[in-house]
């Protein structure tokens, strides 16, 4: 006997669809931060401000996750895969440092050394800000657990003095 092969429960476009979401996801929400960066870019020169349109849109961005008014799901996905090719955006800085043999030649360990010890500050401080945030966290969560307990406590007491 030979065997007839049987479609799938479900339907094809159903199947794809679920399979190009993520990468949709990604590139919608990658898009959306270079709207921010455009945007930030555009104001910074129409107002003649100093300041790289980057930092001007994290800020931003920043004041919104903070207030609530940006949700962190809204731009994981394409954070995380920024993150992840990182490395892809300082190919070309690199490349453009092979162009000069002789600027490295000539001070090639004072540019090392500047790296090495902003690196280690840019560390210690992300260290210090992470430690702090954990505190802060830790205290939050006590404080709210403690008056939770009080509350309880306090509902206890008046339901006793009532039964009395």
């Amino acid at each position: 006997m030979s065997r007839i092969p049987t479609l799938p429960a479900r339907p094809l476009t159903l199947r794809a669809g679920r399979s190009v979401w993520p990468l949709a996801r990604v590139v919608l929400q990658v898009g959306l931060l270079s709207a921010i960066w455009a945007a930030m870019e555009g104001m910074r020169q129409h107002f003649g401000w100093s300041m790289p349109a980057g930092l001007i849109g994290f800020g931003l961005l920043a004041v919104g996750l903070f207030t609530g008014l940006v949700k962190a799901q809204w731009l994981q996905a394409g954070t995380n895969w920024l993150m992840a090719e990182m490395l892809l955006f300082f190919v070309p800085a690199m490349l453009v440092v092979t162009e000069y043999p002789d600027l490295i030649r000539h001070q090639g360990l004072r540019i090392l050394a500047v790296i090495v010890i902003s690196t280690a500050c840019v560390m210690a401080v992300t260290a210090l800000a992470v430690d702090r945030v954990y505190r802060l966290e830790l205290w939050l969560a006590r404080r709210k657990s403690t008056a939770r307990a009080r509350r309880a406590v306090r509902e206890e007491v008046r339901t006793c003095s009532r039964t009395r």
